[in-house]
């Protein structure tokens, strides 16, 4: 609909900029140290961790199955800023082209989700033999496109200039756009309910407070619209909006303070969003018969980001419903408009949404999922994980949710260094991912191929995943 708009959209689509929790390499380990609490906070008590200190850790994903990826350099090369010159302009911006995209025409639904998970100090002690405490900090960012029209998307991949698409009328599905920042303290509590020498029960419990740093959403729940022309206007085009019955919600407090996301968010009081969430799982172990201090099988239950997040403030919240029919939108509506922000201030003025139709609030909730989890010790220190994680929100509910997918790890480990493979079904689509850690520092990806794909190797990924993690941590003592 405006360069603006399509570069929105396809931000959500697929560009590494921006909520789960996945880490599958390194997450289901007993050396996983505070990144387990994030799978399942039973796990807590199984650490082969006394004390472990998280300095800081990341991760960076995108997947989608709309578009695959195939310019000729991978997303690592534009993401670390080592893209060949001959694929630069003269001011040395990055050539991209719109068939670096490559539409997936199968008459299904799109989804797509990007989001940074930025992990902060955090620290986990283990309290004698039976019981454990972590205390985590988190800040995470998360857009997401649900169950969109292959017809709208190609509207705006276009940019209204495909002859192919005008005066066709669409009445698409009831597609939401989500998006939500915010930053949490988490406290973690976990004990063995039962312990012996084969056996072990453990619960645990995450409480998180939770900052809301900025947030939107448009839940359409009827869209009728064409692709015209506009004969006043040589070589121009418009989208002829013949019906629309939406939810409109979204904040301003970034944009009208000139603020950027920051760590200072964590003791940031005005906020505009506020909020309490929270984990709790189950873990049982079957020890080993060789070794006590080992399990031969591990498996792990958990209810994950339980909550919500209440966005209210006159100042800089807005949600209006919309029901209108006969308006237009042109490719000059959304020239100046800043990131999302800026976009949904445009919607509102040309919907000529007012103050009066404000209600000043909303809630979006967490991407509230159950987890899974079944460890397997091989022996001779390898072990094979599966993970199950199932998003858990309604369909047409105002929140962020876990994508869900299914996992089989294999890993190597022992107390010095790690090895995983992780294999994952996400979006409909196969990913093999690796990891390696040495002591508690780690480095991984759960999808490979999106790092290093490009149109040269013909991979031509949906999605790409980075996670790294820098940590201190001393093994647990043998009771």
């Amino acid at each position: 609909m405006g360069l603006r708009l399509t570069r929105f959209l396809f931000f959500c689509l697929f560009t590494s900029s921006v909520a789960a929790q996945n880490f599958l390499g390194v997450a289901p380990s007993p050396y996983g140290g505070t990144q387990s609490l994030y799978l399942n906070p039973a796990f807590a008590t199984d650490s082969k961790y006394g004390f472990y200190l998280n300095l800081g850790a990341g991760n960076a994903h995108i997947d989608n199955n709309y578009v695959r990826y195939q310019a000729p350099y991978s997303l690592s090369s534009l993401a670390l800023k080592r893209v060949p010159d001959q694929y630069k302009l003269s001011d040395g911006a990055v050539l991209f082209r719109p068939e670096y995209l490559e539409e997936i025409a199968n008459g299904k639904p799109k989804n797509a989700t990007a989001w940074t998970d930025l992990r902060g100090p955090s620290l986990l002690l283990q309290l004698g033999g039976r019981a454990a405490i972590g205390l985590t900090t988190r800040l995470r960012a998360t857009a997401q496109i649900r169950n969109a029209s292959e017809s709208l998307l190609s509207v705006v991949r276009a940019g209204l200039q495909d002859e192919q698409l005008y005066n066709i009328p669409n009445k698409d599905n009831q597609f939401s756009i989500n998006t939500n920042t915010y930053a949490e303290i988490g406290l973690t509590l976990a004990a063995a309910l039962i312990q012996d020498e084969y056996q072990q029960l453990s619960i645990g419990v995450t409480v998180k407070r939770l900052q809301g740093i900025t947030a939107g959403f448009l839940n359409n729940k009827g869209l009728s619209y064409r692709v015209l022309s506009d004969t006043a206007n040589s070589g121009s085009y418009y989208m002829q909006v013949d019906q629309l019955n939406a939810e409109l919600g979204y904040t301003t407090y970034l944009q009208d303070q000139g603020r950027s996301v920051s760590l200072r968010q964590f003791f940031d009081g005005n906020n505009p969003g506020r909020g309490w969430g929270a984990d709790i799982g189950f873990s049982y172990q079957l020890k080993s018969a060789d070794d006590p201090d080992q399990y031969a099988l591990r498996l792990g239950v958990a209810l994950m980001d339980i909550g919500a997040i209440r966005y209210e403030d006159n100042r800089y919240v807005q949600r209006y419903s919309i029901n209108t029919t006969n308006q237009q939108f042109t490719s000059d509506d959304f020239i100046n408009a800043k990131g999302s922000e800026g976009i949904a201030e445009v919607v509102r003025n040309e919907l000529n949404l007012t103050e009066a139709n404000n209600t000043g609030r909303f809630t979006s909730g967490l991407p509230t999922a159950l987890s899974l989890n079944a460890d397997i010790n091989i022996g001779r220190g390898f072990y094979l994980t599966g993970t199950l994680l199932k998003d858990l929100r309604a369909k047409d509910a105002i929140a962020i949710r876990q994508p869900s997918l299914v996992a089989i790890t294999p890993r190597l480990e022992t107390s010095t260094v790690g090895v995983a493979i992780p294999l994952v079904f996400l979006n409909n689509a196969f990913m093999a991912g690796a990891s390696v850690r040495v002591g508690p520092v780690f480095l991984g990806t759960d999808n490979l191929f999106g790092m290093i794909g490009s149109n040269s190797n013909k991979l031509r990924p949906r999605g790409a995943d980075v996670y790294a993690g820098l940590a201190l941590g001393s093994r647990r003592r043998k009771p």
